[in-house]
């Protein structure tokens, strides 16, 4: 620290502004002043941050290379608080690069520890963590997969981390998908996408769940759309699209008959979410005659009747009575059996 160094890179730089008026490029100016382009950009940024301080700097008081110039001016930009209090010490050649690197790197003071951040678990973290905890206190009997496992999926192309469920013979009956509700698009262009993105998933299990973090425009606009294009509880080919989102008592709340015939209720009174339009692709003709209909983006189906309001509590108690009910049940089972009678 406090060596000589050579600072005639400066002058250097004053001697740029009486060579070219701007006609040249910078690799001709560096070519004429016998640089490389690299080192003439890096010389031509400590310069200029030096041109842009005010009062400006006497020339006998840079007694430092361009390079600590050229990190302090980073460092300007991203703490204009504390970066004026080392000008005077990169200026006199009394800070060690490294030390400036540091600054950048972590905004912290030369010598002074650096307090561990505290981490918090982003959303999608969060929500991974409080299915996983529900898995295991649900002991899987809301997916039918009761004495079976869990397998985490790791995401890669197309195909976004999630769950598969097998049941305790092993056959896979699940793929579940966290969905974070944050800053949506439009919701009814969201939950379209998502709805394809299930039927591209639906050939690697029996049923496809969506477990949002809470309930939301984009989930509600979903179950609409399996109403009209399949896998809703009422679907007569089969109920294969599980919607679903936490609750505050950290329960999972499944769209189940008793929410599909109060959505039908309200199609029918034309309160629904999904336009008719949002349904159709628009045909434009290029030729000058008129345009055919628009085409209904795939099958729109019937709405149903409901003949079951069951909630999916129901459902989760009847198996929880079925487990409890066999010959070699064991004193839990029976519990959960009595618990479920009690409808615990």
């Amino acid at each position: 620290m406090g060596r000589h160094v050579d600072t005639s890179w400066y002058d250097t730089y004053v001697q740029s502004k009486t060579v070219s008026s701007g006609s040249l490029s910078d690799p001709e100016l560096a070519g004429l002043l016998g640089l490389k382009p690299k080192t003439w950009a890096r010389i031509k940024a400590a310069g200029r941050f030096l041109d842009g301080l005010t009062p400006s700097i006497e020339r006998e008081r840079i007694q430092c290379g361009y390079a600590p110039l050229e990190r302090l001016a980073k460092l300007w930009s991203l703490a204009p608080n504390a970066a004026p209090d080392l000008l005077d010490a990169v200026l006199s050649n009394q800070i060690k690069l490294a030390d400036l690197e540091s600054l950048i790197r972590g905004h912290a003071q030369p010598n002074l520890p650096r307090p561990e951040p505290t981490r918090r678990p982003r959303p999608a973290q969060a929500l991974f963590s409080r299915l996983e905890r529900f898995f295991d206190s649900s002991k899987l009997h809301p997916f039918d997969c009761y004495k079976g496992r869990v397998v985490r999926r790791k995401g890669t192309l197309g195909a976004p981390s999630g769950y598969f469920i097998y049941n305790s013979l092993g056959e896979r009956i699940c793929l579940v998908l966290c969905v974070q509700t944050s800053a949506w698009r439009d919701p009814a262009t969201t939950a379209r996408e998502l709805y394809e993105h299930a039927l591209a998933q639906r050939h690697l299990a029996r049923d496809l769940w969506f477990v949002f973090d809470s309930d939301n425009p984009v989930l509600q606009r979903l179950a609409e759309l399996s109403l009209y294009w399949g896998g809703s509880p009422y679907d007569t080919d089969g109920h294969w699209l599980f919607l679903s989102h936490f609750i505050d008592t950290g329960a999972l709340q499944v769209l189940f008959e008793d929410h599909f015939a109060q959505l039908i209720e309200r199609i029918n009174a034309g309160q629904r979410l999904i336009g008719e339009a949002d349904l159709r692709s628009t045909l434009e003709s290029l030729d000058g005659q008129p345009a055919p209909e628009p085409e209904p983006v795939r099958t729109v189906l019937e709405l149903p009747k409901p003949d079951k309001t069951r909630g999916y509590r129901e459902v989760v108690q009847e198996r929880r009575r079925v487990a409890g009910s066999t010959p070699s049940a064991t004193h839990q089972e029976l519990r959960d059996r009595l618990d479920a009678d009690l409808d615990l």
